[in-house]
């Protein structure tokens, strides 16, 4: 994908995908789900991959999550308090919950095209 689709955010820079809640107790009331990764300090609520990793070559890229159907101003902050609650109808084991991940420039206009490689981690906490 070119930068220009980065840059411009456009639906060729980011995934759609599903967290499903599979084998869990009938029993559950809620779920809640918290991001953890390297986060960007000029936009902490982009995951930008470690400084060590040599197989990624891009600077100024870094990827977020966002329920689907949501702006970027709702990307989950990694590393925080931050969570999104799932409703009942997303718990459902045939329902799940919708998310995109999106590559953005962590500086508008200083993004480098390159390989991507980054580590987010989904942490569920459940009753």
């Amino acid at each position: 994908m070119g930068l220009d689709k980065i840059a411009n955010k456009t639906t060729e820079s980011q995934a759609d995908f599903k967290l499903v809640a599979s084998g869990c107790s009938s029993g559950i009331s809620w779920i809640d789900t918290t991001l953890t990764g390297n986060a960007s300090s000029s936009s902490p609520k982009l995951i930008i991959p470690q400084s060590g990793d040599s197989s990624s070559t891009t600077s100024n890229i870094g990827m977020g999550f966002k329920k689907r159907t949501t702006d970027d101003a709702t990307f989950l902050k990694p590393n925080s308090a931050e969570k999104i609650r799932w409703s009942t109808d997303e718990m459902q084991p045939d329902k799940g919950l919708e998310m995109t991940v999106a590559l953005r420039e962590t500086d508008a206009g200083q993004g480098v095209p390159g390989n991507f490689r980054a580590l987010a981690t989904f942490n569920f906490i459940y009753q």
